[in-house]
C-alpha cells in the first residue's frame, strides 16, 4: 500500500518507521523536514495516488489538512493523530473509506482486558484515571520549550496532549453528564500552555470519575483504578500490569504494539476499537467543557 505521512516530528517519524516495517511504501510530507518528498499535502495528492494518509502534523493543522483531502476527493483511509482538532470544527462531507483518530491506547491489551473484565465488578461506584509525565524528558532529543506541547497556537497543552484519558473515560464508562475542573499552568515549566488538570465527571455508567493529568510527574505514571460492588480493578499502563482484588497479571506489550495494531485495524477496516470521528469530536467537546469549567469555577452540564 502507498501511504502518505504528513508531519515529520517524533510521532510522524514513528508512523513512518512502523508503516515501512509493515511493508508499505511511505511518502513523507513536511514543510520543515529536508528528507520529505513533498512540502505540501496538496502537491503530493496532485502528483501521486495514496490508499492511506496519516496526519501527524500539529494539532492546529489537522482541520486544514483534512479539508485538503476532502477538496482533492481523497477516497482512501485516513488516520489523524489525537486530538483530532484543537477546537470544535465541522468537516464538509467526504468520500473517505474510513476516518480514524489516533487514540491507540484503545488497543492496549490491559484496556481490552479491562473492558472484558469490568462486568465482573458489578455496579461501578467510582473510577480514577491518572497520567503524569515530566515534559522536559518526554522528547529527549529536543528542547521541550520549542515543542508543540509548549505552544498554544500549535494546539499544545496537557489537556490535548494527554487526551487519551478523556477518550478512555467515554469509551469505557459512557458519555459524561456533568463535569467540574481545576487546571492551568501551575508548574515552573517554561511553556505557555496548561500543565495540570484535575477533572471530576459523572458519566452514564459511573457516578464519580476523576481524571488527573500533568506535565510534572518525574516518575512517569499512567493508571486506571475502578471500584465496584464486587471489588477493585487497577491497571498500570507503564508497567503493563493489572490487579483484580487479590489476583495479579501482566501483559506482553512492546512500545510500538498499540500503534501497529491500530494501523492494521485502520488499513483492514476490521476492528471496533478504532476511534471514530464522532468519538473524537466528543473528546474535543469535553476539552472545551473542561476549560470552561476551570475558567468559570462552575459545573458544566450537557
Amino acid at each position: 500500500m502507498k501511504v502518505a505521512v504528513v508531519g515529520a516530528g517524533s510521532i510522524g517519524q514513528r508512523h513512518q518507521r512502523l508503516l515501512q516495517e509493515l511493508g508499505h511504501e511511505v511518502v513523507v510530507i513536511s514543510k520543515s523536514s529536508k528528507s520529505a518528498k513533498y512540502k505540501s499535502l496538496s502537491d503530493a495528492l496532485t502528483q501521486e495516488n495514496f490508499e492511506y494518509v496519516v496526519l501527524a502534523s500539529q494539532t492546529s493543522q489537522h482541520f486544514a489538512d483534512l479539508s485538503v483531502l476532502i477538496e482533492k476527493n481523497f477516497v482512501g483511509s485516513v488516520l489523524v493523530e489525537k486530538p483530532i482538532f484543537d477546537r470544535s470544527e465541522k468537516l464538509k462531507p467526504n468520500r473517505f473509506k474510513l476516518l480514524a483518530v489516533g487514540y491507540n491506547l484503545r488497543f492496549h491489551p490491559a484496556i481490552i482486558w479491562l473492558q472484558e473484565t469490568l462486568p465482573q465488578l458489578g455496579a461501578i461506584s467510582s473510577a480514577n484515571l491518572y497520567v503524569g509525565q515530566y515534559l522536559p524528558t518526554w522528547r529527549p532529543d529536543s528542547d521541550y520549550r520549542n515543542s508543540s506541547s509548549a505552544k498554544t497556537d500549535s494546539g499544545g497543552g496537557v489537556l490535548r496532549d494527554l487526551s487519551h484519558e478523556l477518550d478512555l473515560v467515554q469509551y469505557i464508562f459512557g458519555d459524561w453528564n456533568k463535569l467540574a475542573a481545576i487546571g492551568g499552568k501551575f508548574s515552573d515549566l517554561e511553556i505557555e500552555t496548561d500543565d495540570t488538570f484535575s477533572i471530576l465527571m459523572q458519566t452514564d455508567q459511573c457516578s464519580a470519575v476523576s481524571v488527573q493529568m500533568n506535565y510534572s510527574d518525574r516518575l512517569r505514571q499512567r493508571m486506571i483504578t475502578v471500584n465496584g460492588n464486587n471489588g477493585t480493578i487497577q491497571i498500570d499502563l507503564v508497567s503493563n500490569s493489572a490487579t483484580f482484588n487479590n489476583s495479579q497479571m501482566s501483559f506482553d506489550v512492546q512500545p510500538d504494539s498499540t500503534y501497529v495494531s491500530q494501523h492494521n485495524a485502520v488499513i483492514h477496516n476490521q476492528d471496533l476499537s478504532i476511534c471514530s470521528l464522532a468519538d473524537a469530536l466528543k473528546v474535543v467537546a469535553t476539552i472545551e467543557a473542561v476549560e470552561k469549567s476551570a475558567k468559570k469555577s462552575k459545573w458544566i452540564t450537557k
